[in-house]
């Protein structure tokens, strides 16, 4: 990475600008929280894009009543991989974050995530720890405390540096925690948007390909878990995350720049798990043809898995549909 000037240090020079893209698809009922959340930070340099994604309801008009400053682009409905390239498009900062629309930063994320890379100009992204915010019996979300971060340059050793082996084993980077050089940007491209689901994971395994990853141990931010029966849920006609692994597989191998890699067993199972939890998913709510063939998949992986054995028999005895 380039070695630019450490603007922390003088007070001076005007900190980087942090363009924030916001991909919005009728989320009316959470945007405000999601924003407040921006605007609450400590950082003088923010950009907020919020791009919406053909909303049906008011999310364009609750933030334009919340923040007439903030930058509204709408689009047609293209997916949340088509809405952030949109911002990234548009963005004009030297550090690049993404925040789902029904997610949000704790204070103090912008300002730890940007001193980070300043003084760390070997790493090209960096991410944080972050906690899952569930739902009560009601469906509900109760108040949420602010972590308490003792050290803000603190790192999480074994998910930070050359993580794509780790990738492969896990999608461990959460989108709404990542702030990425512009210049990382640049050099890997945009999105997938023939990816439906995974098009995040598949680009920090890009990314893992180019430039170092670090993680902060600190929490700053939260995931909204979904409430039961969300759209989220449902099973999904391709097995995107499965197709993820093995194409970054056959293209890069299970090895990272700096020789760490992933043993083939580990992969297998990682593989066969995820194939079997795609026809898990298809056998109680979707296709049973689909369920079937991931089911051999998985068996493909691992032959003396057991489940994927008896699931595949009683998706085989199952009426098809």
């Amino acid at each position: 990475m380039s070695n630019p000037t450490d603007l922390s240090s003088d007070p001076m020079l005007s900190p980087p600008l942090v363009s924030v893209v916001v991909p919005a698809y009728n989320a009316e009922a959470f945007i405000a929280d999601a924003l407040h959340s921006v605007l609450a930070q400590n950082y003088g340099a923010i950009e907020i894009l919020l791009v919406d994604d053909g909303s049906t309801d008011g999310t364009s008009e609750v933030v334009r009543a919340l923040a007439p400053d903030i930058r509204i682009i709408r689009q047609e409905n293209g997916g949340v991989a088509s809405a952030r390239n949109t911002g990234l498009k548009a963005a004009k900062g030297d550090f690049i974050c993404f925040l789902d629309a029904d997610d949000g930063w704790f204070p103090g994320k912008v300002s730890a995530q940007a001193d980070y890379l300043l003084k760390h100009p070997d790493v090209g992204l960096v991410y944080h720890a972050w906690r899952v915010w569930e739902p009560d019996d009601d469906g509900g979300y109760p108040a949420l405390d602010v972590p308490k971060v003792t050290d803000e340059h603190a790192i999480v050793q074994n998910e930070s540096g050359a993580i794509y082996s780790r990738l492969l084993l896990d999608c461990i980077v959460h989108t709404s925690t990542v702030m990425v050089r512009r210049e990382v940007i640049e050099q890997v491209g945009f999105f997938d948007t023939q990816l439906t689901v995974g098009e995040d994971y598949d680009y920090w395994l890009r990314i893992s390909r180019i430039c170092r990853i670090d993680k902060l141990a600190g929490v700053y931010s939260y995931y909204r878990a979904s409430v039961e029966g969300s759209l989220t849920r449902h099973a999904k006609p391709l097995n995107y995350e499965y197709l993820v692994v093995r194409r970054a597989v056959s293209k890069w191998g299970n090895a990272c720049s700096n020789g760490n890699q992933v043993e083939g067993k580990d992969l297998e199972q990682r593989l066969a798990k995820l194939a079997f939890d795609f026809g898990y998913s298809h056998y109680h709510n979707g296709s049973s043809a689909l369920a079937r063939d991931a089911f051999r998949q998985a068996l493909k992986h691992a032959p003396l898995n057991w489940r994927a054995a008896a699931y595949l028999l009683k998706s085989l005895l199952k009426p098809a549909r």
